[in-house]
């Protein structure tokens, strides 16, 4: 799905296939409920602890050895397959224990159906070459990479435990800022890092953001993951339009920029700032912007609806918060902050809280 810009008629639908999801997650994302005005009476800002268990696994015939061959078995000489932990359209992501070192690892393999498939097959082989030029402690690390005899690519990476932002979302609907604020830092430093090494991720949502379980002055302890869509500004990908004929429009609509959406656009670094404004407003108000029915009326929504108010939604929000919106979710790039960095600092300025120091 994307939209073409057109000087007479205004805004063209284009439908392209939906892209393959692969944050191991094969539900659809959950969208929160309607806009809540709050009343301006104190909001109960107190967090809840963070859920450190691991969930079971909803589907346990997924365990079996005869609905799921891959368990049990020995992926690159070293790393024994134990438990399936989520499943997308374009892979599967399961616990293992790493036998040359006694740890576990979460390790990630391409759906075999689609090894023949040359654009996953690429992006796969992308997002090892994205998160291999970052070392963030806010960024999910990667162990190894290969592929089995089968010629089935695979990622290896770190296992974390704790819960995702969206889980948190939906424990607290709305977060205390001085929570927001730590939060946006956090992500921002990973987002730093990765556009100054020309890594776009292009899938920011709550989703793809992981509370960790750190012993470290830092809390919430975060880190960003699932670069599967990531693109390398340097290099022509596999969905590049010079490779394929057309750009291929991918990512969340609930986050995706305008510039994503329309065609004739550029897309750069400043399309993850946006999702990170939009990430801002729902943790604030406990609820998206824009609360469309479907993708096509989001998208739409994104491109040329104006930024409803936040302190509207949530009246104990200080004065300036809009304002801080309407930067951080300005329809053209050049109006938003430039560095992720810029967003988390003026997001700190609205609530006069200095930035602690990231690790």
């Amino acid at each position: 799905m994307a939209i073409r810009e057109d000087t007479k008629t205004g805004y063209e639908f284009v439908t392209q296939d939906d892209p393959p999801d692969t944050d191991g997650n094969d539900k659809e994302d959950k969208a929160p409920a309607k806009p809540t005005k709050l009343a301006a009476k104190p909001t109960k800002l107190a967090a809840k602890p963070t859920k450190l268990a691991a969930k079971p696994i909803k589907d346990p015939k997924a365990l079996t050895q005869e609905t799921d061959p891959v368990l049990g078995t020995l992926v690159g000489g070293r790393y024994r397959i134990a438990r399936l932990l989520g499943k997308g359209n374009m892979s599967r992501v399961y616990v293992a224990e790493q036998t040359s070192m006694q740890r576990n690892v979460a390790v990630k393999l391409l759906q075999p159906e689609l090894v023949v498939d040359e654009t996953a097959e690429g992006r796969f082989r992308q997002e090892v070459d994205a998160v291999s030029r970052l070392h963030s402690p806010h960024t999910i690390r990667f162990y190894d990479a290969g592929q089995t005899p089968d010629g089935v690519p695979y990622i290896v990476m770190e296992l974390l435990a704790g819960q995702t932002l969206r889980e948190r979302l939906d424990d607290a609907i709305v977060l205390p800022p001085f929570e927001v604020v730590s939060i946006a830092n956090q992500i921002a430093c990973s987002l730093h890092e990765a556009h100054e090494a020309g890594v776009l991720h292009r899938d920011l949502k709550p989703e793809n953001v992981h509370f960790c379980h750190v012993p470290t002055p830092l809390q919430p302890f975060l880190k960003l993951l699932d670069f599967g869509l990531a693109k390398l500004l340097d290099e022509r990908g596999p969905d590049d339009p010079t490779l394929t004929g057309k750009r291929q429009t991918v990512g969340t609509p609930a986050y995706m920029a305008p510039e994503m959406i329309v065609e004739e656009r550029p897309v750069d670094h400043r399309s993850d700032i946006y999702a990170l404004g939009l990430m801002c407003f729902e943790m604030l108000t406990g609820s998206r912007p824009f609360q469309e029915e479907n993708s096509m009326k989001m998208a739409l929504a994104h491109v040329r609806s104006p930024i409803p108010s936040a302190k509207e939604r949530n009246p104990n929000l200080p004065d300036g918060i809009d304002e801080f919106f309407a930067a951080a979710m300005a329809k053209n790039p050049e109006y938003r902050p430039q560095h992720a960095l810029d967003l988390a600092q003026l997001l700190s300025n609205c609530f006069c809280q200095p930035l602690a120091g990231s690790p």
